[in-house]
């Protein structure tokens, strides 16, 4: 099979794969709760029963025959849609473009989920890209290192930054990084003590290192350091980039050590083989040996790892945005989770597992690149 065919048919598969985890949150969303959280976000105290049941039949979550709302806020019968008619009525408006409404109080009850959910995305974007590119940066090389100073001081460091990676927890290393970088580490500027970084938002201002007046950018991507690039603005990008260093570094932290064992163990793999031995009778320098030959071969699982860490990074970091007041999805999940906001959790579901399933599709393709000895 050509590497075009398989691409065709993974991306026919993976329709069916989103249409699995949609039946799954719609099931769990709408067939679980009262009937009546669907309706929360189209429904005010101003409105009388006859128009809250009206707006229910509109929505397609209560039949037309239903006699009053008491009556299908008790879930009588004949009054409750069948829950496959629900589902299809709503596929029908997601395919449409109709997210529906959302009702998270601190972001806007009543906002398009659609347009909250664009609006936030880029910020969840840069910060997982970030995080990403630090534990790849990290990452490959402790992996390296500890490969080649197999149970020496290099590998005994990596397998405490692994195990102490695996070990903690997120949140507590977040409030131990903003201790350490706004508490303890300080700067007294014309008579004002500053941290020496910012401990929330998406741009500092208040940090002992920030420019105090950055100035404004336009919005083309809604990322804030890349807007600042496109709108030629050196003083908002510095600060934007301060105010993702503490959230950058606690999420490549929670991924560092397990991209850092994979590297170790798929070097330590591949320099036992037979080739690693011949390139090296042959005279070749080690470092040609480690970099040219052993780490491409090496590569294959840690490319795995980093796609799945991208992808998950990608869904949302729910704790750190939540602890840095990161304005992502991740944050918005977490608020819609706690107030019932089913339709932002049934967008940010499906997205998420879009972008798994294109993560594993990429990573496939660009193993057949990597090794022209994969066939699909």
């Amino acid at each position: 099979m050509k590497l075009y065919e398989y691409v065709i048919r993974r991306l026919v598969l993976m329709v069916f794969v989103l249409l699995a985890v949609s039946v799954i949150v719609f099931v769990i969303t709408r067939g679980v709760p009262s009937p009546t959280y669907a309706l929360a976000p189209y429904i005010t105290p101003r409105m009388t029963d006859p128009q809250k049941l009206q707006t229910a039949v509109g929505l397609g979550i209560a039949e037309p025959s239903c006699p009053s709302w008491v009556d299908f806020t008790q879930s009588a019968p004949g009054c409750i849609t069948p829950l496959y008619v629900q589902y299809f009525s709503w596929l029908k408006q997601v395919l449409s473009g109709n997210w529906g409404n959302s009702v998270i109080p601190s972001i806007g009850v009543g906002q398009s989920t659609w347009g909250l959910f664009v609006a936030r995305f880029p910020y969840t974007a840069e910060l997982a890209v970030a995080a990403a590119l630090i534990t790849v940066l990290f990452a490959l090389p402790m992996g390296i290192v500890s490969a080649t100073h197999n149970n020496k001081v290099p590998d005994h460091f990596s397998r405490i930054v692994a195990l102490v990676g695996y070990s903690m927890p997120v949140f507590w290393l977040a409030f131990i990084l903003q201790i350490i970088f706004v508490i303890y580490l300080t700067l007294t500027i014309h008579g004002n003590t500053f941290g020496l970084l910012p401990s929330s938002q998406t741009v500092g201002t208040d940090c002992a290192l920030c420019i105090p007046n950055p100035g404004n950018i336009n919005t083309y991507t809604g990322a804030p350091i890349l807007d600042a690039i496109l709108s030629l603005n050196p003083a908002y990008f510095w600060d934007a980039l301060l105010a993702l260093i503490l959230p950058a570094i606690t999420l490549a932290f929670s991924t560092l050590g397990a991209l850092t064992r994979i590297v170790r163990s798929s070097m330590m793999e591949a320099l036992r083989q037979d080739y690693i031995l011949l390139a090296r009778s042959k005279g070749l320098r080690e470092r040609t040996v480690i970099y040219r030959h052993a780490l491409k071969n090496a590569l294959l699982p840690a490319i795995t790892i980093t796609g799945l860490i991208l992808a998950t990074l990608l869904g949302g970091a729910v704790v750190v945005e939540e602890v840095f007041s990161w304005p992502g999805v991740g944050q918005a999940a977490l608020d819609a989770s706690l107030f019932l906001d089913i339709n932002f959790l049934e967008l940010y579901t499906l997205v998420t597992a879009l972008i798994i399933v294109v993560a594993n599709l990429g990573v496939d393709v660009l193993y057949a690149f990597i090794d022209p000895r994969i066939r699909y």
